[in-house]
């Protein structure tokens, strides 16, 4: 009965860890009619922190799941440290990579599908839970369809 109140729990935080991404995509895409502009672009840069920060975890939960002794799939530390080193370098206003607003967004986009990718292949091998898989699948659809509604409305509003 541990996995599946570790289940539940992990579900549950998912959920609520879904909520920055969602909020700014919705402070963005009620602006200005609702929420000031001004306002709503702090929200874009909150989601891109808030995206690094996330990344760093699941990059850090699948290196440290290298270190279990019985681990079945053997991978290097260095992806998940230069997946870290790029979560950060998305956050880094776009006057040091003249990397735009929008496009930081498509950085943590493709750093959450390729984290998704390691972690299926490691559920499948066993190393975390099938049922890890299948979260890590939704909550990843939820946070990167989040960071595309953010990134649409910064390129409508010239935000390159």
């Amino acid at each position: 009965m541990a996995s599946n109140r570790q289940k539940t729990e992990m579900t549950q935080l998912g959920l609520y860890g879904l909520a920055p991404f969602v909020f700014s995509a919705a402070a963005l895409w009620l602006s200005p009619a609702i929420v000031p502009q001004h306002i709503a672009l702090n929200f874009h840069q909150i989601a891109l922190v808030y995206g690094a920060v996330i990344v760093a975890y699941l990059a850090g939960a699948g290196a440290g799941a290298t270190l279990n002794p019985e681990q079945k799939l053997r991978e290097s530390f260095l992806p998940s440290q230069l997946i870290t080193l790029a979560g950060f370098a998305a956050i880094i206003p776009d006057s040091v990579f003249y990397l735009g607003d929008a496009w930081r967004h498509l950085v943590l986009i493709v750093l959450l599908g390729y984290l998704l990718v390691r972690d299926l292949a490691a559920a499948n091998a066993g190393v975390f839970p099938k049922w890890y898989g299948a979260l890590r699948l939704r909550l990843t659809f939820w946070a990167c369809l989040s960071l595309l509604l953010i990134m649409s409305r910064l390129l409508l509003w010239g935000y390159y």
